[in-house]
């Protein structure tokens, strides 16, 4: 259907509510047994000249690009509806200046009680993603990130695994380096198991806060619920440093902070850093500090990597 915009704004074309079955999660019987998608595009395209021809072969046909998206979810099986919905807006771009696209997973595996969850991006031919490097370096123009990752329920190996690669199938994430696996004390003085741990070096194309949702969309993939600070974690995923053309993001807003506040206190997120970068140095209260100094003040937190499987 068409819906009129306010003055100045672009026409658009929505379709609202499409209901397509496919297989789409972190988890395996995700893939295997499947679920509903719910599906919302709104194109941003000029209907003036259908309007005045009164000809369907001038506007965006509403039930070929019903079919057409219906076919990505159906075709196509994705860790993350991040990228499904980036997909879906890669297709519409071919017909339209800009897109708006939610996916909907209204059987998302949580164990609460929900009404809905989905992911919402907005594409702009102008603004389309760089080109994806495939070649282990950073592309022109895209930004570098920390990420420290660690589980202690379940099967940590096999979440961490799960996780990683699900952040390497991400459409505008590339992992670049991924650190060995170490086993930790848990942190913050709650009795649970030891923390399996490590790090990545990702190059990507995303925003920080971007970058962060992603995260936290895979924790929640993986059972991650916000229960007790420092409790156990089936998965937690932190952003620890941010840079772009070299300069390393500084932020400290309600909802993103900048390097990550606690990690120079934290062996369990430097090592594995270290590993991966030991020349780093970390900005800290004091100023910048090698990450191999702070290891040394930091020595009494048991931290010991894990030999492979």
């Amino acid at each position: 259907m068409s819906t009129p915009g306010r003055p100045g704004e672009p026409d658009r074309i929505a379709l609202r509510g499409l209901t397509v079955r496919g297989n789409h999660g972190v988890f395996e019987f995700e893939k295997r047994e499947g679920q509903d998608f719910v599906i919302d595009v709104v194109l941003n395209t000029s209907v003036a000249r259908a309007a005045a021809s009164d000809d369907v072969a001038d506007t965006i046909h509403y039930g070929h690009l019903a079919e057409d998206v219906a076919a990505i979810v159906e075709d196509n099986t994705f860790d993350l509806i991040e990228t499904l919905a980036e997909r879906i807006a890669e297709h519409c771009l071919s017909l339209c200046e800009s897109v708006e696209v939610v996916v909907h997973k209204p059987s998302a595996p949580i164990q609460r009680a929900f009404d809905d969850v989905s992911v919402t991006v907005a594409r702009s031919r102008s603004a389309a993603a760089p080109h994806r490097s495939t070649g282990g370096e950073a592309s022109s123009g895209s930004a570098e990130a920390v990420l420290s990752l660690g589980a202690n329920l379940g099967d940590p190996r096999a979440t961490l695994d799960e996780a990683v690669a699900a952040l390497d199938r991400h459409p505008r994430i590339t992992v670049l380096r991924r650190s060995s696996l170490y086993l930790t004390a848990p942190w913050g003085g709650v009795e649970q198991n030891d923390f399996h741990n490590l790090a990545v070096i990702v190059e990507t194309s995303l925003e920080a806060k971007e970058l962060l949702a992603v995260g936290q969309g895979i924790e929640v993939a993986c059972g991650r619920t916000r229960e007790l600070r420092w409790g156990p974690r089936t998965l937690d995923i932190d952003l620890i440093r941010f840079s772009t053309g070299g300069e390393e993001l500084v932020s400290d807003s309600a909802t993103l902070t900048l390097p990550h506040p606690r990690a120079h206190e934290r062996a369990f997120v430097l090592a594995p850093w270290a590993e991966l970068d030991p020349d780093a140095q970390v900005l800290t209260p004091a100023g910048r500090t090698p990450i191999s100094t702070l290891l040394e003040t930091l020595a009494e937190q048991k931290t010991s990597r894990v030999a492979p499987a």
